[in-house]
């Protein structure tokens, strides 16, 4: 039996199945590590069609953790955070890798590498630039996992789902047309998200309007309008059911005007997908027509020839240790740090840092220690703020500004007093006195309500953070933070 073209593909869509939930130990949980990452990627669809941000990965861990809870099952936080991160990244989660295997392709006869993400970033909700978290979607691999159960495949396309929600409308069967609305308005925003990103990669290079055909593929922009056209009488003819369901029960009626109203939305992000369209291909052929000259410019610059010929060979160097500096990034397993260090932070899990080493580790000097954080002062300087918390529901970063010199020097005299407060700025918390992980928050609000049991009051309270509506922010002359203010989301 010969192997049929396309079996590649096939392939590719069976493997993010085939691996979800594998290479986690979970312990007693490993046999039911694939149903909950699977409804831990619904529980992110999910939100993301109904437009809810609330995708970051402390989110998440939420999620999972009502997960286990629903399906009766125990797990510590240490088992929760292998869940998230082995959904989010392959092996280790510091590297923030794709997941990557080997498939067989028929067309060379030998395994090829696929790599794939279940979430990626979703650049348009992570605002990065005003200390938000990073917010995940789903990729086109995970959406799916979610469709293939559906009685439409996939790749039947979009036209087609449409009929079959039109025919589900006129059966008034709304449940499914409702669930089949959805995916609509899933599939449309895949192909907005699409648009974005090749409007940005041939902004940044030009050459992308001819290697990459997979947006469009070689249709004409009357063909693509008159898609868009066909398309639209779809919804239409859809929406014109909307008034022959008056007479339904109340019930069935209150069904249908959510569908309707679902709809509404689908048309609309559809009329969007073709302004992204439609505006992407007019900047193609202004490009084509007033910057001809980007297609055949290539960049000249080659490290054998500017930097080893020209000035490594020619100069010579001052020692032979610079030549390592000039080759190890070039082999170096870590990738250069890109990103401005506090959108890092969103990214990364809170441990603790400093430990006290024991005088016996022979890997130490003699006399030598890791500095203590003092919890003392800590305490000392936090009782303010929570205070504040307990009287008001809030507390600005701004009102730091009125201490005097003394104080000032307190705060400053080690980074974890201003560390703690900009890891509430990063990602929400529920305080939790029952918390036995390494996030430094909730350990100081353990010391907190130890030394004085009035901020037992904060027990379960959620802390969010928000940019104040000011020009003023938190200047002392050692650093400047933005107006940030954390405060209690009842």
């Amino acid at each position: 039996m010969t192997i049929e073209k396309g079996f590649f593909n096939r392939m590719k869509k069976l493997q993010p199945i085939r691996m979800l939930g594998t290479g986690m130990d979970l312990g007693n949980l490993n046999e039911y590590a694939y149903e909950i990452c699977f409804l831990l990627i619904q529980n992110i669809f999910h939100r993301e069609l109904r437009e809810n941000h609330n995708r970051t990965r402390n989110d998440m861990v939420f999620i999972t953790e009502k997960i286990l809870r629903d399906m009766d099952l125990e797990g510590s936080r240490e088992i929760v955070d292998r869940i998230v991160d082995g959904t989010l990244w392959y092996r280790d989660p510091n590297r923030q890798e794709a997941f990557s295997t080997g498939v067989f392709d028929e067309s060379t006869n030998r395994k090829v590498d696929y790599t794939f993400r279940y979430l990626k970033v979703d650049r348009e909700h992570s605002h990065w630039e005003q200390g938000g978290s990073t917010v995940y979607m789903l990729t086109e691999e995970s959406q799916e996992m979610i469709f293939i159960t559906r009685e439409i495949l996939e790749e039947f396309g979009f036209d087609l789902e449409q009929f079959y929600t039109l025919q589900l409308i006129k059966t008034g069967n709304f449940s499914k047309a409702q669930n089949s609305i959805d995916h609509l308005v899933a599939r449309v925003r895949v192909l907005i998200n699409r648009e974005k990103e090749y409007r940005r990669d041939i902004i940044r290079d030009p050459q992308n309007i001819f290697f990459d055909r997979s947006i469009r593929g070689k249709r004409t922009e009357d063909e693509i309008k008159e898609q868009f056209n066909e398309e639209q009488q779809v919804f239409q003819s859809m929406l014109s059911w909307k008034n022959r369901f008056d007479t339904l029960p109340d019930d069935k009626k209150r069904e249908a005007e959510v569908m309707f109203e679902n709809l509404e939305r689908a048309r609309s992000l559809h009329d969007s997908l073709a302004k992204h369209v439609m505006e992407n291909l007019a900047l193609e052929l202004e490009i084509r027509v007033k910057y001809p000259e980007t297609f055949w410019n290539i960049s000249s610059y080659s490290f054998k020839k500017d930097i080893w010929q020209n000035h490594i060979v020619k100069n010579g160097l001052n020692s032979i240790d610079d030549l390592e500096k000039v080759v190890s990034p070039l082999f170096s397993p870590e990738t250069d740090f890109v990103y401005p260090l506090e959108w890092a932070w969103a990214e990364q899990m809170v441990r603790t840092r400093r430990r006290e080493r024991q005088p016996s580790d022979p890997q130490i000097e003699e006399g030598w220690k890791f500095r203590e954080t003092d919890w003392d002062l800590l305490v000392e300087l936090y009782e303010e703020v929570f205070s504040s918390l307990i009287d008001t529901g809030k507390f600005s970063i701004q009102q730091l500004n009125a201490k005097n010199g003394e104080e000032k020097e307190k705060w400053l005299r080690q980074r974890e007093n201003i560390d703690i407060f900009m890891m509430f700025v990063i990602s929400e918390v529920v305080l939790d006195l029952e918390y036995v992980g390494e996030d430094e928050r909730l350990k100081l609000f353990k010391v907190l309500c130890e030394k004085n049991p009035i901020f037992r009051a904060l027990q379960g309270k959620r802390i969010l953070t928000e940019i104040e509506d000011t020009d003023e922010g938190f200047n002392w002359n050692e650093l400047y933070i933005s107006p940030y203010r954390i405060y209690i989301k009842e």
